[in-house]
């Protein structure tokens, strides 16, 4: 199917309205584009690429900081049929090389910030080094051939964090962004005033996703280069921003600035990649923030499910009802074809228009059957259909034959007043199977007699308390904010 291009299309019906906002962490002065401007900028780029040789169907690396050209090179590849390849800029050299020579890319384009990272990768594919001003080809217009998207086509290629194993290749086609992006609007509503302050890098999904919401619904994209407490907060009193994308981690450190206040001026909080702990709902319920908690995954091109503010009180620990478009089964751990009653912890299925067909170069892969996707993530929904994640399956710790859920521990710990940051884990025991132990960030020097008695007194199941304590300065996270179980874990039972 043919639709026009998302950009091309605004600039013609909104032309004068501001497209993209970005604040410079240098000098705290912002830069404007009208869809116009944008427009013209983006066919500057058009031909650019198109002159370096770059055509329909080549696969592109971005290996690229939060900035201005990073949206139009977005667009300008939807332009040449070219695939944009998101590559995480916080990889090792050898990660990234398996992403590149996995995902095929044929060039591979870098900023002054990652150009030492991507000259080691030179003689893999063809480095580019974009710069901050639009390049000028001095060889004439080369226009733009393809002003019409095919929505069944793919428009790039992300890669899930990896936290067990390989990460995965997520091809995610234009119809994806599409259908998430409308069946968010819908779920949210859209005003025409409407300014998403982007804090998370593009090259994670929840990014880009603002960046494609933002052109189809003709509204305001505010840009950063990064997640910084105090710029996120004076971008939202400056640029009057209506809407933000935030994981747990980053909201609590916004609530620790002085200025939190700003907070109250928007709309609606985003809030997904990682759980949110009961304490935080809480404050967050006390401060009569607009929070909606979110569940999506790369694989679903975002969003999946959204709880409204208004239903936060009601269903404290769910993540809504499922978008338009989207189904959800529950089904059991071992046998998916036993769908599971309300309430029945199992495994979450997701089907819909926003899921992705398969995996790069894994069309056989088990995680789509019968068109739905099995997420590998464990919850449940109650008698109104609301979802409630409790974990991943593989972070499931099974200890004398019991299911215990890190989550729920997590949730209890960060409750305690010296606990800044927690993870629960599974540590091998000849006995038990799995004992749980707990990583904790914290100033005080807790003992785990300490830590305990504080769980019991939460009334925590004693299967369930951490039978192991360690204190570290921090936990290690992926660029979105999630926990590296996978890296804690090795790091506590080195092979």
């Amino acid at each position: 199917m043919k639709f026009s291009n998302w950009l091309s299309q605004r600039a013609t019906q909104k032309k004068d309205a501001i497209a993209l906002i970005f604040r410079s962490t240098i000098n705290c002065e912002s830069e404007r584009w009208s869809y116009s401007q944008l427009e013209a900028e983006v066919n500057d780029w058009v031909d650019y690429l198109q002159a370096l040789g770059i055509k329909s169907g080549d696969r592109i690396g971005l290996l690229l900081t939060n900035h201005p050209r990073y949206v139009m090179l977005v667009h300008a590849l939807i332009k040449c049929e070219a695939i944009a390849v998101f590559l995480n800029t916080r990889l090792t050299v050898a990660e990234l090389r398996w992403q590149i020579e996995d995902s095929q890319a044929k060039y591979l384009m870098c900023d002054e910030v990652t150009k030492l990272t991507a000259n080691s990768l030179d003689q893999q594919v063809n480095s580019l080094i974009i710069s901050d001003q639009i390049p000028n080809s001095g060889l004439g217009r080369f226009a733009p051939q393809f002003e019409n998207i095919d929505l069944e086509s793919i428009q790039g290629v992300f890669y899930t964090s990896g936290t067990t194993g390989k990460p995965k290749g997520v091809p995610l086609t234009y119809s994806n962004h599409f259908h998430s992006a409308i069946a968010s609007a819908l779920h949210l509503g859209i005003n025409p005033d409407d300014n998403w302050l982007l804090c998370m890098p593009m090259f994670h999904v929840g990014g880009l996703a603002i960046a494609w919401r933002s052109v189809i619904n003709g509204t305001t994209l505010t840009l950063l280069p990064k997640f910084d407490e105090q710029e996120v907060l004076n971008a939202i009193a400056s640029e009057k921003v209506t809407l933000i994308s935030l994981v747990p981690t980053m909201l609590n450190r916004l609530l620790e600035n002085p200025n939190w206040q700003n907070l109250q001026k928007l709309r609606a909080i985003l809030l997904g990649g990682a759980p949110a702990s009961p304490e935080l709902i809480a404050r967050c319920l006390q401060l009569n923030l607009p929070i909606m908690p979110t569940y999506g995954m790369t694989e679903t091109a975002s969003q999946v499910t959204t709880l409204l503010p208004h239903e936060v009180a009601l269903k404290q620990g769910s993540s809504g009802l499922p978008l338009f478009g989207n189904r959800l089964r529950i089904v059991d751990l071992e046998d998916c074809d036993q769908e599971l009653s309300m309430g029945e912890i199992g495994q979450i299925l997701i089907q819909g228009s926003s899921v992705m067909d398969s995996y790069l170069n894994q069309p056989e892969s088990n995680s789509i059957q019968d068109g739905w996707l099995h997420t590998g993530d464990l919850g449940y929904l109650d008698g109104e259909g609301y979802l409630y994640v409790v974990s991943r399956r593989s972070d499931l710790i099974i200890s004398g034959g019991e299911n215990i859920y890190p989550t729920e521990i997590e949730s209890i710990l960060l409750s305690h007043p010296a606990i800044a940051e927690a993870c629960v884990v599974g540590i091998c025991d000849r006995e038990w199977g799995k004992v749980v132990a707990a990583v904790i960030v914290s100033e005080a020097q807790l003992s785990l007699a300490e830590v305990r008695s504080f769980c019991e007194q939460k009334s925590l199941a004693r299967y369930k308390l951490p039978k192991l304590i360690y204190i570290w300065e921090s936990l290690p996270k992926t660029a979105s904010g999630k926990l590296l179980r996978q890296e804690i874990c090795d790091r506590l039972e080195p092979n």
